[in-house]
């Protein structure tokens, strides 16, 4: 086993000790509407959460992740080819091992590997290939894959087999529970983990498919974040492949929205900031609370500013009072 396997299972220890406690989340789909779009709540207990940009064999790879005691675990990515994966939570638990074989590759492995060196979703089955997927015992997961050109598959690892559920609508949505137990499946037939956050985002986005866009992108991610409870939404992402554009929306703020160009390896103020701010964004990253700042400098002037106004209108009105008595 790797030094870096070691870690992530000391790191998953810990997380799954969090989520028998009190739950879980996330929500991820690809939407192929006028153009296409992709989208992810991490929905996760209070910690640090980072965004960075790293440079890999395709090229610069936007992540989004979290703080797990030892190192940052990563969760979702998207690279400059538009290709994009989600890891998320998936109960129940199939197909563990302790230490794959040769002819086995850990689920988080998979996610983190095809963000790193394919360009499309057909590369990234030609990297799993025969390559049967396992997973962490401490950490049952599931990936989501989508590229520019339409196609897009939820993976899966099953008792028997790989499990891969392909895109059959225009769009595609994953929680967490497993795609592969569904298909064919009415709607409101489909139950377990993460269901009525899927039949949510399932709808809404039927409902508006044909003009599908950013906003509409936001607000499934709204409509479908966790606000009470211990695994609340703590990051909003919508994925703009063809602009290689990736917006962030911070702890449930849908006011404030970051953007981050991977042509140009920056993040910058995009709504609801008073004053512009461009960053440079790389391997360091940056973390939530750095963000946050801005927002709540920006609450903080705007503020002062009312004060500072009020002010002046009382003692204009004291003025004229006092000229009217004299």
């Amino acid at each position: 086993m790797t030094k870096r396997h070691v870690v992530f299972l000391l790191g998953c220890l810990f997380l799954v000790s969090v989520i028998v406690e009190v739950g879980l989340g996330c929500t991820s789909f690809a939407v192929y509407s006028s153009k296409p779009l992709y989208g992810m709540n991490f929905d996760y207990p209070p910690n640090e959460i980072r965004f960075s940009i790293e440079e890999h064999e395709a090229g610069a790879v936007f992540i989004g992740s979290f703080w797990m005691e030892e190192h940052y675990g990563r969760t979702v990515g998207m690279n400059e080819h538009g290709l994009f994966s989600s890891d998320q939570m998936v109960f129940p638990l199939r197909a563990e091992s302790e230490e794959p074989a040769e002819d086995e590759l850990y689920i988080w492995d998979a996610f983190y590997s095809c963000l790193q060196e394919c360009a499309t979703v057909d590369e990234v089955v030609s990297l799993v290939g025969d390559n049967r997927l396992v997973q962490y015992p401490t950490l049952p997961l599931h990936n989501l894959y989508a590229d520019p050109s339409g196609n897009a598959m939820v993976v899966e690892a099953g008792n028997s087999g790989n499990v891969i559920t392909e895109i059959n609508e225009p769009f595609l949505i994953m929680t967490n529970f497993h795609n592969g137990d569904f298909k064919e499946t009415k709607l409101n037939d489909i139950h377990g983990d993460g269901a009525s956050r899927y039949q949510t985002a399932y709808t809404y986005i039927e409902k508006h498919l044909e003009d599908f866009n950013i906003d509409h992108a936001f607000e499934v991610l709204r409509q479908t974040a966790q606000t009470s409870g211990d695994f609340k939404t703590r990051y909003s992402l919508v994925f703009d492949p063809i602009a290689r554009q990736i917006y962030i929306a911070l702890e449930r703020d849908y006011d404030h929205i970051w953007k981050v160009s991977l042509d140009m390896l920056t993040i910058e103020t995009f709504a609801g900031f008073s004053q512009q701010k461009i960053l440079p964004l790389g391997d360091e990253g940056i973390v939530g609370p750095i963000l946050q700042s801005f927002a709540n400098e920006k609450e903080d002037r705007g503020s002062i500013t009312y004060l500072l106004i009020l002010g002046g209108i009382l003692a204009i009105v004291a003025t004229i009072v006092l000229l009217r008595l004299l």
